[in-house]
């Protein structure tokens, strides 16, 4: 059966995004898809940028050139741009002012493991846009940015607009957008 509409694409290193306007068949029996080469090449596009920006959501000091790359893999920074699996995303790496900046912890795994794929996003915990409050203690903890005042009075952020609110709730936090 060939279905056109949204394809939504589930990643362990991007998560989860959408191609939109596709058409790919899918197997009545299994549930196996077949893409069209144009439903692939806009796969890949889709899944390029929400590569991109993830990568753009880190810090800048998250990154280092391919001098530094080749001294952690100890090899010339010719052989990192000519390498096959670094070319195929094998490290997360950006251009970043014409210059390739590579995800420093990625060229850690890699240089363990031969694959620095790491996941990108981060995993929360959700419930019905519900976060156990023993979460959002351990984020305390870990920065002071996120005091709790007297009383029960917790922070809830709006992801849409930036925002943080405070609301006043017992054992668990809201999170609004």
């Amino acid at each position: 059966m060939t279905i056109k509409g949204n394809l939504e694409i589930q990643d362990k290193i991007l998560g989860d995004f959408i191609v939109p306007n596709t058409e790919f068949s899918q197997c009545e029996n299994c549930g196996e898809k077949l893409y069209s080469p144009i439903t692939l090449k806009a796969i890949e596009e889709t899944e390029a940028k929400k590569k991109e920006e993830l990568l753009l959501k880190k810090p800048l000091n998250s990154f280092i050139p391919a001098s530094q790359v080749a001294k952690i893999l100890k090899c010339t920074r010719q052989a990192i741009h000519k390498h096959k699996k670094i070319k195929r995303g094998f490290i997360h790496f950006i251009n970043y002012n014409g210059t390739l900046q590579y995800l420093k912890e990625s060229v850690e795994l890699f240089k363990k493991t031969g694959d620095g794929r790491i996941p990108l996003i981060i995993e929360t915990k959700k419930k019905n846009n519900i976060i156990d409050i023993n979460d959002f203690k351990n984020q305390k903890k870990q920065s002071p940015k996120y005091q709790l005042n007297a009383g029960y009075d917790y922070p809830c952020f709006n992801l849409k607009e930036n925002k943080s609110t405070h609301k006043s709730i017992s054992n668990e936090v809201l999170m609004e957008g």
